[in-house]
């Protein structure tokens, strides 16, 4: 810019370039966090994206947890819950946290061979494969606000606990 426009003008209407200069300045910073906004959006801040999907694993390794750490209230999500064991035959599931008691589990597949309350828990039995490997997928909806916690236990020493926060 060249000083002529720096200076602040009475003609043809009173100018005050200082605080112009202070306006646009603030346009461009407000512009950008708008972008940076819809950019975290797209990757997934508010749910359904790289930052909200996440993995558990227990410490032995036995249970694997897919779960989405960022979601909506009123939205379904899906979890799906893969538990090592012996080949052919049956892996007994506790689920618990408030998870269950804050969501409402709307499908599960397959469906396990029984369930059972446990206190404030719920225990499934699924059947493994030839591998020893049986996958529980279950979509769930909260119209909770806040952090709920999930905890999946197949035995003492084989579980995993996670969290996920809705947004209003």
């Amino acid at each position: 810019m060249n000083e002529d426009e720096l200076i602040s003008r009475h003609h043809p209407v009173d100018e005050d370039m200082p605080m112009q200069h202070r306006v646009w300045r603030f346009e461009r910073v407000g512009w950008y966090t708008l972008v940076l906004l819809v950019m975290l959006a797209l990757a997934g801040l508010f749910g359904n994206g790289p930052l909200s999907d996440a993995q558990a694993l227990s410490t032995d390794g036995r249970i694997e947890v897919d779960y989405q750490r960022l979601s909506r209230t009123g939205s379904i999500d899906n979890l799906r819950i893969t538990v090592r064991g012996a080949p052919g035959e049956q892996v007994v599931l506790m689920l618990g946290g408030t998870l269950l008691q804050s969501a409402s589990i709307e499908t599960m597949q397959p469906q396990p061979q029984t369930s059972r309350s446990h206190g404030e828990a719920l225990l499934l039995e699924l059947g493994t494969s030839k591998d020893g490997i049986a996958t529980l997928y279950l979509t769930l909806r909260s119209e909770h606000v806040g952090i709920l916690e999930g905890i999946v236990r197949a035995d003492p020493a084989s579980a995993v606990s996670f969290t996920t926060f809705l947004y209003p």
